[in-house]
């Protein structure tokens, strides 16, 4: 796979220990699907937001990238979580969950992401225009990014 300077720079931990372990997860998705190389994106929008989804690994996870240094570099918006933040306890919601929940969001938050909460980034600070390359998970938004705006994304996942 072919990287640009700035790319391998990355990788070699040049930008931080955060943005290099996502710079290693990107390089091996596209060796796993031998792509040539990188696509420069406009926007993103990432799943892997609900405690229930991610448990205590993708927490620790988020809390190493964050440890890292990392910080996104395009527009980024962040899928649903599993729980309404202020309503929790009415949905009966235990304190626990609601705060590892909570920590997760404001985790993405340091590293930049808008925490949208909202499976349709479109209708606020992230749409992207015709011909755009983004990287966005849920399928009902990428179907509607693919289909009525022009842009292109493949459906990506969470952590």
């Amino acid at each position: 796979m072919q990287l640009t300077k700035e790319e391998q720079a990355i990788l070699d931990g040049e930008s931080g220990e955060g943005a290099q372990k996502a710079m290693e997860l990107v390089v091996a998705l596209g060796k796993i699907y031998k792509a040539d190389g990188l696509v420069d994106i406009t926007s993103a929008h990432l799943s892997g937001a609900s405690y229930k989804t991610i448990g205590d690994g993708g927490l620790k996870y988020l809390e190493d990238m964050v440890k890292g240094g990392a910080k996104v570099s395009v527009r980024s918006t962040l899928n649903p979580i599993g729980m309404d933040r202020e309503r929790w306890a009415e949905m009966h919601i235990s304190e626990e969950f609601a705060k590892k929940q909570n920590r997760i969001v404001d985790l993405y938050g340091q590293m930049g992401i808008m925490t949208t909460c909202s499976c349709t980034p479109y209708t606020g600070a992230n749409l992207p225009k015709l011909g755009d390359h983004v990287a966005w998970a849920e399928s009902s938004a990428l179907s509607f990014v693919n289909s009525m705006v022009g842009a292109r994304t493949n459906r990506e996942g969470g952590p």
